[in-house]
């Protein structure tokens, strides 16, 4: 019933009009409402559709302002409050049972990954058993590189990669060279080894670097940056100052209650090695008797430089050595290779003292009377 309907209808409780004309009245209105055009299904589907669509259109704008004036961190919050699934609802799937039930349990781990380093190889010097490396290393800026900072680990292999199974035995030290003043974050290092075994030249050898650490020898050591690193360089010495003498059946010395007789004597700027034939000495008591060595370098002023000695309180001109023994061909062979603390001129030896044989290096200088 519309407004005029129900204003007649109240009229008419104060007015007495004759039936007849309300009946009229009442006709005239329904024909009325007959007469309205009632719009097609179609034209009601279309008006819903671009009603639909303004509304799409609204919703969008107001949602592309909403995230503009929202900080870029505001909206990645927002953003991950939809990530809500832990690792153990993907494991259940869609089972309703406990993981208990499954001896299945979560345990909350945070951990941050760590930046990377860069590591660049500068230098290299090299001999027949010494390798010495000048590394730059440039850390993330919130590291200030000090003494006591170093790696966990660090090794050489032969070949492009780390592997185990090519590990090359002799890394000695890894230390730290020089602090940038503009940059603390960025330091050079010196990495060498002895080179127990001999490699030809040419082949590629690879020094591996593990987990930059503060103390790393210490109680409680720090990581700083966690990773493995690997710089690959072939093997081709860069020391072309050398003394080399190949032994004969002359060159006797006393051995252990035995004798022994030079092999081999290689003597460059960064160390020595020392190779004799021990085989009269007994097989089975390697290991158990003192198999080491007296040498001494005589020098051009009439100096000697004691290298090894079997008097522990003599000071020795070494950074380390390493021995080994061997058998080829039936025979059994020692093999001593040494670092020297320093590079010595060449130039200065005239001699060379294993045991009490003297050996001289020098055409004009054939015997010693030591």
């Amino acid at each position: 019933m519309t407004k005029l309907d129900k204003e007649l209808k109240k009229m008419s409780k104060h007015v007495n009009i004759p039936e007849s004309y309300d009946r009229k009245v009442e006709e005239t209105l329904e024909k009325l409402v007959e007469k309205r055009e009632i719009p097609q299904k179609e034209e009601v589907s279309q008006k819903k559709s671009r009603r639909k669509g303004i509304l799409q259109v609204v919703i969008c704008t107001l949602c592309i302002i909403l995230l503009l004036s929202l900080s870029i961190h505001d909206v990645r919050a927002n953003i991950f409050d939809f990530f809500q699934h832990t690792l153990m609802d993907f494991l259940q799937h869609d089972l309703e049972e406990n993981t208990e039930d499954y001896g299945v349990e979560s345990v909350d781990i945070y951990v941050e990954s760590k930046p990377d380093l860069m590591m660049e190889l500068q230098e290299a010097v090299i001999d027949s058993h010494n390798i010495y490396l000048l590394v730059k290393i440039t850390a993330p800026t919130d590291i200030e590189f000090a003494e006591n900072i170093t790696f966990d680990y660090y090794c050489f292999c032969e070949g492009q990669n780390y592997n185990i199974n090519q590990l090359l035995s002799g890394a000695n030290s890894c230390e730290l060279l020089e602090v940038s003043r503009e940059r603390p974050n960025v330091a050079t290092y010196i990495v060498n080894m002895v080179l127990e075994q001999e490699l030809e030249v040419g082949t590629e050898v690879t020094a591996c670097f593990k987990d930059l650490t503060r103390d790393p020898y210490s109680d409680s050591p720090e990581l700083l940056v966690e990773g493995m690193w690997s710089l690959t360089f072939p093997f081709e010495p860069t020391v072309t100052d050398n003394i080399s003498i190949e032994g004969n059946s002359d060159m006797i010395f006393p051995y252990n209650n035995t004798t022994a007789t030079v092999e081999r004597i290689e003597v460059t700027p960064l160390g020595m090695v020392v190779m004799a034939d021990i085989s009269n000495f007994p097989s089975d008591e390697w290991g158990i008797s003192d198999t080491s060595l007296s040498v001494r370098l005589k020098m051009i002023d009439g100096s000697e430089e004691v290298i090894l000695s079997h008097n522990l309180e003599d000071e020795t001109f070494v950074q380390c050595s390493s021995r080994e023994c061997s058998e080829e061909n039936g025979k059994f062979y020692q093999k001593d290779v040494i670092e020297f603390p320093s590079m010595i001129n060449m130039n200065m030896v005239t001699g060379i003292y294993i045991e009490d044989l003297y050996i001289p290096v020098r055409e004009n200088e054939t015997t010693d009377s030591n």
